[in-house]
């Protein structure tokens, strides 16, 4: 009998068909599946923190800053068939845009010369990771990030997706490397729009512990957004940071907050007020712990360096100035700040050092946090920090304190319920308001002894860790202008661990100042995720047990069923 021609054979020759077909059939199914759910990131972020998963209020803030972006047109621009015009809205205090409004009854081929157009767009963003998808997939860490553009591209038409192996082909990101000044390898992200791009390090998506060593947090969407947000604006400011005053020696070692202005979406350029104009397009200089005096005119210098700071803040721009408890005396450079309201407190030529037990982070008292002023300029650079319901604190490390300067009158405004340290002469008004207060239980030391005790201050009975003026001039013929100078009582404030730490409001707060102070400047400040837990508890146990018997009934069932019908045939055929 020939064994091909057997009912056995015949039988099991198609239930072997059978069971390939199924095994080819799952493994073709999962194929498929995995190459759209890759393409269309298709996936349940089951993870407590929802770090797989854009955050609401990352995409109200893309909805509201990428998504309406506007771009002014030259005035009198020709009205182009098709296309929506808008008006800028401005507030009567400082001329900041607050809203934009569509142009009605232009005729296509028109023009306005009375009126400045604006057309709302979305650019095109692109990232470019600088290694294969398959490397970013493969490493817990880098996958978030990757799983974030992912989620962006998915959501925005206009945003984009590129991978570079920078080993085998360098040339592709050399133009990036060379506008942003940053180093570029394998662990870099490229945000590039137009000419305008930014550099991050996939390390710099993480918060790290206090020694610095494991990520406890990611904080990418903070970084990738504010990137998104610095490449599509139609003007990026510069901000000039001065270095001729021994401030390069404290910005080598820790350059933090450069990297954050950097991220705001300002261009970060350094200049020697002793030889350089301040560009016309910058809106911030930045002086960052300065040790030695800023030069005036006298009989061995025909350059004041105070006399270029005086005529750029007259075109509405500002000056953020950081000290602390070891600045030394600088006569020039001080006497300028206390025409602006703002005094370092020393004891002799020492400057105060702030012992808060009250407050402080750390034992010793020094390690202190601010409290929140509540009326004036300065609660508005806090506003958004302080409708938390738990706001975050404000660190101030090793802090020396501001005073108020002999010249400027102290006046209390009962219905703000807030002090305000005001100087007016020649149709110059200044108007300076703390930002940042020590506790009443705050004491002064200078030369390892008290000096002052915040109790017996006075008026507000607390020293001040920040302070910021405003400058109005309004003179006779012409418009109004503002000026701004911030001053802070800790470089440590700008420290990485406490500007890198998101359980601390210090990056939010460089972030307001800047929108406050820089002028349009887009603010972002997204909370980190923290890595509380590595349990999957974003579903109930209910819901879990449900998946699992899915998931194992439901196969198990399906095979049971279909070799059931295989045997059934194979007994009556």
């Amino acid at each position: 009998m020939n064994i091909f021609h057997s009912k056995k054979f015949r039988y099991g020759s198609v239930s072997l068909a059978f069971t390939i077909i199924i095994i080819a059939a799952v493994i073709l199914f999962n194929a498929i599946f995995t190459a759209l759910s890759r393409k269309f990131v298709w996936y349940i972020d089951m993870t407590s923190e929802q770090v797989y998963t854009l955050s609401d209020e990352a995409v109200k803030l893309l909805d509201d800053n990428y998504l309406n972006i506007y771009t002014p047109c030259a005035g009198g621009a020709i009205a182009q068939e098709g296309a929506t015009y808008y008006e800028a809205l401005r507030d009567v205090e400082n001329q900041n845009v607050t809203d934009y409004r569509e142009v009605t009854g232009l005729t296509p081929g028109v023009s306005d010369v009375s009126r400045y157009y604006y057309l709302r767009h979305s650019p095109d963003v692109t990232f470019i990771f600088c290694s294969d998808k398959d490397v970013l997939e493969a490493n817990t860490s880098q996958r978030y990030a990757l799983y974030t553009v992912l989620e962006l591209v998915k959501r925005y038409d206009n945003i984009h997706v590129k991978y570079v192996d920078v080993y085998t082909n360098p040339s592709e990101v050399l133009k990036y490397k060379e506008t942003s000044g940053q180093d570029i390898n394998s662990q870099s992200v490229i945000i590039t729009s137009g000419t305008e791009s930014r550099v991050y390090t996939l390390s710099a998506l993480y918060t790290y512990d206090s020694a610095g060593q494991n990520i406890i947090g990611y904080n990418g969407e903070q970084r990738l957004i504010s990137g998104i947000l610095a490449v599509t604006r139609a003007e990026s400011p510069v901000v000039c940071v001065t270095y001729n005053h021994g401030e390069s020696d404290s910005l080598t070692a820790d350059s933090t907050i450069l990297n954050v202005l950097y991220e705001t979406g300002y261009t970060v350029h350094q200049i020697d007020l002793t030889k350089d104009d301040i560009p016309a397009d910058c809106r911030l200089v930045l002086v960052f712990n300065p040790q030695s005096d800023f030069q005036v005119k006298n009989e061995y210098s025909t350059v004041s360096e105070l006399e270029k700071l005086d005529r750029y803040l007259d075109n509405n721009n500002a000056l953020m100035v950081f000290v602390d408890y070891k600045t030394p005396v600088l006569p020039n450079f001080e006497d300028f700040l206390n025409e602006w309201g703002i005094k370092i407190a020393r004891s002799g030529e020492t400057p105060y050092l702030i012992k808060d037990t009250d407050a402080s982070l750390s034992a010793g008292g020094y390690n202190v946090k601010g409290t929140y002023t509540t009326g004036g300029l300065g609660a508005s650079i806090t506003a958004q920090l302080r409708r938390a319901e738990h706001p975050k604190p404000v660190l101030f490390p090793q802090a020396t304190a501001l005073v108020n300067p002999d010249a400027y009158e102290e006046i209390y405004d009962e219905d703000k319920d807030v002090w305000s340290c005001t100087y007016f002469k020649n149709g110059i008004l200044r108007d300076s308001y703390d930002v940042f207060l020590s506790t009443s239980g705050a004491v002064a030391e200078a030369g390892g002894k008290t000096v002052a005790k915040a109790s017996e201050l006075g008026n507000e009975q607390a020293f001040s860790y920040m302070k910021v003026t405003c400058e109005t001039k309004s003179p006779a013929s012409g418009d109004t202008t503002y000026a701004y100078v911030m001053a802070v009582a800790s470089t440590q404030f700008a420290s990485a661990s406490a500007l890198n730490n998101s359980g601390y409001g210090n990056h939010a707060v460089v972030t307001y100042a800047c929108n406050v102070l820089g002028r349009a400047v887009i603010s972002v400040t997204l909370d980190c995720k923290y890595f509380t837990d590595t349990e999957i508890d974003s579903i109930t146990s209910k819901a879990a047990n449900q998946y699992t018997i899915v998931l194992t009934v439901v196969p198990a069932t399906i095979i049971f069923l279909a070799g059931t019908f295989v045997i059934i045939r194979r007994k009556y055929a």
